[in-house]
């Protein structure tokens, strides 16, 4: 059964990333500019020191199960094959990407952030504040190829 839902940009992101890199996320400084009727929404938010950004990967091409159901991550040649959801890729069957990011600051309907990994004029679909109990886990483990992907990305 496949289910398809209706979602609507509320802001887009204003950076200067315009092309894919592979890396240096956590330097970069970015801002989402939300659509003005959504801008009484962030009243509260600035007493939280993160946020996740919830966003679509519109650039990212359409998903193809033969080639990306299973890859190297980042394309790394010394890596061996895993699956999409065991990776934070960007070819996924949904094109979704959620960030967690510094919250620098606020001013009207300007979020400012540092180490959201989009594009400039990503569309922003959500905004939640980081709430610690809800969104961070204790005693995580990760296979050891993790580390050597992350390895300069943020």
């Amino acid at each position: 059964m496949t289910d398809t839902f209706n979602v609507h940009s509320i802001g887009t992101v204003k950076s200067p990333v315009t092309e894919m890199s592979q890396g240096g996320w956590a330097k970069v400084d970015s801002e989402i500019h939300l659509d003005s009727q959504y801008a009484r929404g962030l009243q509260g938010l600035e007493g939280f020191s993160h946020v996740i950004v919830v966003f679509f990967l519109d650039r990212a091409q359409g998903f193809d199960p033969e080639k990306q159901l299973l890859r190297r991550p980042r394309g790394m040649e010394d890596m061996h094959e895993v699956g999409v959801f065991a990776q934070r890729t960007k070819y996924r069957p949904n094109p979704i990407g959620v960030t967690a990011v510094k919250l620098l600051g606020i001013a009207g309907n300007i979020v400012k952030v540092r180490g959201l990994d989009a594009l400039d004029g990503t569309p922003v679909l959500d905004l939640k504040p980081y709430v610690p109990p809800f969104d961070r886990a204790d005693d995580v483990t990760t296979p050891a190829w993790v580390a050597h992907v992350m390895e300069g990305y943020f």
